[in-house]
């Protein structure tokens, strides 16, 4: 709450006073000053009150957004903006929230290294980003802390806003179920893990393109993770934007492209395309319209899309004597579908096929002779560029 907002309510609440009061005393003209006064002084003493001596770990220096301003400790306007989310946090009292916010006002604009999610994520995510974590604090970096260093289940991490010559820091932080605080730390065994030195942004999202497979005919199957570091920052915020080119990059004459959007910082997807065989996807994370920045390819990937194909099998004579040699049918669809059929029991492969371009699609076999009992043939298309696997199984009982 602005310290403004608290003197106005002061001054509204002047004449519920009786008696003896200070404000009955005083007179109507010097109510409102004598109220707002003492509300403010009632709030610095509980902010100092609410300051106790070091313990060798930390000293709090200030506790409660509204009681920090008035004790002169800014909370960067988080008491109004920390109702949004950052970097995908969950909003209000939560340290990640807060971290993430200050690193993306001000002169901050901080893109999210891919895997920080809880506190105790971050140095890990970031050290995998390339982002410099040590023991060296700075002013504007981010404290760090493990979840076993905080004796906790999920670390804490908090913004340096001090670096003292004894050597302690000084920092600002919010808390999960707590409240906004400003402290003093100083080493010993709850000096933060390390401090994460994140570079400065233009804006420009930034996140991977992590895999794409096609398991089904007509689809890809993709992962990635993205995020836009000043889209939060826009009156009306929007879910981040992507473009996907297949067969060359975006603009290539021919190649089949669309986009699509996502609220999540780790998205997956899968998009029926008309794209047929070997190709390689392009995946584009689009800047945020009106925002800072430009838009990044987060990388290219090979894969493989195929249409359906369909194996149909059927014996000959299902139930024949151990001195009969067994017969199968073997039909391969649809008609460009072509490569090897293995007829196999179990692991055993018994007779391959091959099924060729313009070729006869039916193909009946003679397999080895089986032993007595019930088996199960299977009849496998290993499939092609082209076309999927597919399967077919059939029963055959020897007397």
């Amino acid at each position: 709450m602005d310290p403004r907002q608290i003197i106005r309510v002061g001054s509204q609440e002047e004449g519920t006073a009786q008696g003896g009061s200070l404000a009955s005393i005083v007179g109507p003209r010097r109510r409102r000053s004598v109220t707002a006064l003492a509300v403010v002084s009632t709030l610095l003493t509980a902010a100092l009150a609410a300051a106790p001596a070091a313990s060798g770990a930390s000293t709090l220096l200030c506790k409660g957004l509204a009681a920090c301003l008035l004790a002169g400790r800014d909370t960067a306007g988080y008491s109004v903006l920390g109702l949004l989310s950052y970097w995908n946090q969950t909003p209000g009292h939560n340290c990640t929230n807060y971290v993430a916010f200050r690193l993306t006002h001000g002169d901050r604009l901080v893109a999210r290294p891919p895997g920080t999610a809880t506190a105790y994520t971050w140095g890990d995510a970031a050290r995998k980003a390339g982002v410099p974590v040590d023991d060296r604090p700075t002013v504007g970096a981010v404290a760090w802390w493990t979840a076993s260093r905080m004796g906790n289940s999920t670390g804490h991490v908090a913004y340096v806003e001090e670096v003292r010559a004894d050597g302690s820091i000084v920092v600002s932080e919010d808390n999960l179920g707590g409240d906004f605080d400003w402290r003093r730390v100083t080493r010993d065994a709850k000096w933060p893990s390390g401090f994460i030195h994140y570079p400065k942004s233009d804006g420009s999202p930034f996140g991977t393109f992590d895999s794409v497979s096609a398991p089904v005919a007509g689809q890809i199957d993709f992962w990635g993770t993205s995020g836009d570091p000043d889209s939060a920052l826009l009156v009306f915020p929007v879910d981040p934007s992507y473009l996907v080119s297949l067969g060359g990059p975006r603009g290539t004459p021919g190649v089949e492209s669309f986009t699509f959007t996502s609220p999540y910082f780790n998205f997956h997807r899968t998009k029926t395309v008309s794209t047929r065989g070997p190709t390689t996807m392009y995946l584009y994370a689009l800047n945020t319209p009106l925002s800072k920045g430009h838009d990044v390819l987060l990388g290219a990937r090979p894969v493989t899309i195929r249409d359906a194909s369909k194996t149909t099998a059927e014996m000959v004579d299902s139930r024949i004597k151990a001195a009969t040699v067994p017969k199968m049918t073997v039909t391969l669809a649809p008609t460009p579908a072509t490569g090897r059929v293995d007829i196999v029991r179990g692991s055993t492969v018994l007779k391959s096929l091959t099924f060729g371009s313009g070729g006869t699609r039916t193909i009946t076999v003679s397999l080895p002779k089986q032993v007595k009992g019930t088996h199960t043939l299977s009849a496998r298309y290993v499939g092609s560029t082209k076309h999927l696997p597919s399967t077919a199984a059939v029963t055959l009982t020897v007397s």
